[in-house]
């Protein structure tokens, strides 16, 4: 019953509008694996879904989508990546930004379920920063472009524009990333294993 609910979820064309409930939800959600009470989770995930099919909120939407990529032991789910995928690539053509970013660098790892794809990757972020003003999808942006990841891609004055705004915004990396492979280009380039460790692993200065 759970699965069919969250698949529903899927093809919710509400407009989204902010819910306490989903925070409330995953409240509980947390409390619940906390103190291994099958019951607190569960009334938590009954509130998720609410929230995200009952009251088109794309936040509890998201939430949702990495409830079931992930599972829980608790609660005996197995880890569902395909309907994971299914919800965030449904909120990404709502130009949900968070999704948005999410997808974008699923695409630039090729990971998750997804097939790399740095084109792609180029165009969510700059959607997410044009449209959303997200400076960590600026970064990213100008980094691809620099890297000359996408061919054609790269534009000094466009790059230095990203990068700026990413700095501006205090984006952990971005300064040390303007210094090391923008000033010193011709140096060394930027090629990590894995885009989304490097994100997670970058501080302020």
């Amino acid at each position: 019953m759970l699965i069919k609910i969250l698949i529903i979820c899927v093809f919710v064309h509400n407009l989204a509008i902010a819910s306490t409930l989903s925070k409330n939800a995953l409240q509980l959600i947390k409390i619940g694996h906390e103190i291994s009470s099958r019951d607190v989770t569960l009334r938590g995930q009954y509130f998720l879904l609410k929230s995200a099919f009952d009251l088109g909120d794309f936040d509890a939407m998201y939430e949702v989508s990495k409830q079931v990529r992930y599972g829980s032991k608790l609660m005996g789910y197995v880890p569902l990546e395909r309907v994971a995928n299914e919800i965030l690539i449904n909120l990404v053509r709502k130009s949900y930004d968070p999704a948005l970013y999410e997808y974008a660098l699923n695409l630039l790892d090729g990971s998750d379920g997804f097939i790399k794809n740095e084109f792609l990757a180029l165009h969510l972020f700059e959607e997410s920063f044009k449209v959303h003003g997200n400076a960590k999808s600026a970064l990213m942006a100008a980094i691809i472009c620099n890297e000359s990841l996408v061919p054609g891609a790269k534009r000094l004055n466009y790059i230095n524009e990203l990068i700026t705004f990413a700095i501006l915004n205090n984006v952990a990396g971005a300064q040390a990333y303007q210094n090391q492979y923008i000033r010193l280009d011709y140096l060394s380039d930027l090629n990590p294993p894995n885009w989304r460790i490097w994100v997670d692993t970058q501080v302020l200065n």
